[in-house]
């Protein structure tokens, strides 16, 4: 940071710049677990909660949400809340990933999803919070992605935007689970495609010439400490490297596989 300044008072001009982010990142305390026990000791009785698990994230809340618009009453689960709460006193702030999770502590997996079903409600044209940032997933977020409360977020009917409104948000979050675990499984069934296709390549290159038989054989050996390829995906694999010419099928016997160099 001194470098950058080039100056005779530039390493006081950096301790300002870093005190300057300290105290900014300071702003976002008192966390806001500690509203949310607040406002659940002194909340109202038609503020009921709804108990579905073990789980915080689980525990369906509600919660009176304002904006340009209007009021609406939102059903939210406690880390939504934790993190809507971050802009109770800031409704017009930008606020990076980095002090949201300063700010809510919450785990960074947790905060992924959290914020995700916040930015990416499929049933809402309007959106609770807005994203600076174009992201397709969970994993696009960094330290510097900056979010905000949507000045312009409403219940729409009939195509008119109203000023009143109740919203359960609690769907979206198991949804935007279900479909990180998608994302997950699709990214271990490519990791898994690739491993039969380098342990193929690797077998002929040493065997030169295999039959069908022996080559599943060696494969399966190969790969059975990490995974064990179903038959269709060997299958698959062998027609794929035939395709781009890694291996080929003897021309008098087509069960007998050889490599290509």
């Amino acid at each position: 940071v001194v470098m950058q300044h080039q100056e005779d008072q530039a390493l006081l001009k950096a301790y300002i710049s870093s005190w300057k982010k300290f105290f900014s990142q300071c702003s976002y305390l008192p966390m806001p677990f500690h509203q949310l026990e607040q406002a659940l000791l002194n909340k109202p009785p038609t503020n009921s909660t709804q108990k579905k698990g073990n789980n915080d994230e689980s525990i369906v809340r509600k919660l009176t949400f304002s904006n340009n618009i209007g009021k609406f009453d939102l059903d939210v689960t406690t880390f939504q809340m934790a993190v809507l709460f971050v802009w109770n006193d800031r409704p017009f702030d930008k606020i990076s990933y980095e002090n949201l999770r300063l700010a809510t502590e919450l785990p960074d997996p947790e905060l992924r999803k959290t914020l995700w079903s916040l930015i990416a409600f499929p049933k809402l044209k309007r959106q609770v919070l807005v994203c600076e940032s174009d992201v397709k997933s969970v994993k696009d977020f960094d330290d510097s992605t900056l979010f905000a409360i949507n000045q312009e977020f409403s219940v729409i009917k009939n195509g008119k935007s109203q000023r009143r409104g109740k919203v359960n948000l609690i769907g979206r979050l198991q949804l935007a689970t279900e479909k990180c675990r998608e994302e997950d499984n699709e990214s271990i069934v490519r990791l898994r495609i690739l491993r039969t296709q380098e342990a193929i390549v690797t077998i002929m290159k040493m065997r030169k010439t295999m039959t069908n038989a022996q080559l599943q054989t060696e494969l399966v050996e190969i790969l059975k400490n990490m995974f064990l390829p179903s038959k269709k995906m060997i299958k698959e694999q062998i027609e794929w490297l035939i395709e781009h010419r890694y291996m080929r099928r003897d021309d008098d016997n087509i069960g007998l596989f050889i490599y290509m160099a």
